[in-house]
């Protein structure tokens, strides 16, 4: 440095210390040498002190979709805990942390002892609470119907069968016709001794019998019965007095 802009650099110095008190604000301290380093850095000027910050940071990147994560800081002082707590949106279940934290702990305790990048996981929630066979995330982002209702428009459908059906589960006016459902069921009859109580079995096999119905009466004649066979192909019956 010659020797001009070194006694130029030593007054704007000089200038800067005798300040009249009280005053605040924020400027840039250089210097130069041939063979020395110095590293430039902000100083706050508070009335007649200069306070120079030299810590070093250690910085923390989150990267959460279809959530939050608390606290914002990101910059922090080597070997702070931080407590992180993540929120999901609507219709999202928090699962798991990746990268530089692993499990599912809520909340996180992080030590920074190093600048780390870390991942919050969050899934679609697949709990249907109010049992309409719609999961809370196609009710709330999907469909925008009442997670917490089966008939979230109450015309009398489920919010599901509206919707497999290709209606709104939203709209009153939106609703399927009256769906007309045709089981086979075979008529079961036997003779019925009166004062005497019987049960009908059936089997698959003929080997292990489940009872369909206990404690029939007899009546000195002829009993019948109707039973569904709904997606059972082969079934057999017995009647047994009890």
């Amino acid at each position: 440095m010659n020797t001009t802009k070194f006694h130029r650099t030593l007054a704007a110095l000089a200038a800067l210390l005798i300040l009249p008190a009280p005053l605040a604000r924020a400027t840039w301290v250089t210097a130069e040498s041939s063979n020395t380093n110095v590293e430039t850095r902000w100083i706050l000027i508070e009335s007649s002190n200069i306070l120079v910050d030299t810590r070093d940071y250690v910085y923390l990147t989150v990267n959460a979709l279809h959530g939050t994560v608390l606290p914002p800081e990101r910059q922090f002082v080597p070997n702070t805990t931080v407590e992180l707590t993540p929120t999901p949106d609507l219709g999202y279940l928090f699962s798991k942390w990746t990268g530089d934290a692993t499990g599912n702990a809520n909340p996180l305790s992080l030590l920074m002892d190093s600048s780390k990048t870390i991942n919050a996981i969050f899934v679609q929630d697949s709990r249907d609470p109010d049992n309409d066979n719609l999961t809370n995330y196609q009710e709330i982002v999907v469909y925008g119907s009442n997670p917490a209702l089966w008939d979230t428009d109450g015309d009398g459908f489920p919010d599901g069968y509206e919707v497999y059906s290709g209606f709104s589960p939203t709209s009153p006016t939106s609703t399927p016709e009256t769906s007309l459902v045709i089981y086979t069921a075979v008529e079961i009859r036997f003779g019925a001794a009166q004062g005497q109580n019987y049960r009908v079995e059936s089997s698959t096999d003929l080997q292990t019998w489940t009872m369909v119905e206990e404690h029939i009466a007899g009546t000195g004649g002829t009993v019948a019965r109707l039973y569904s066979i709904k997606e059972i192909p082969k079934r057999y019956f017995r009647s047994v007095r009890e």
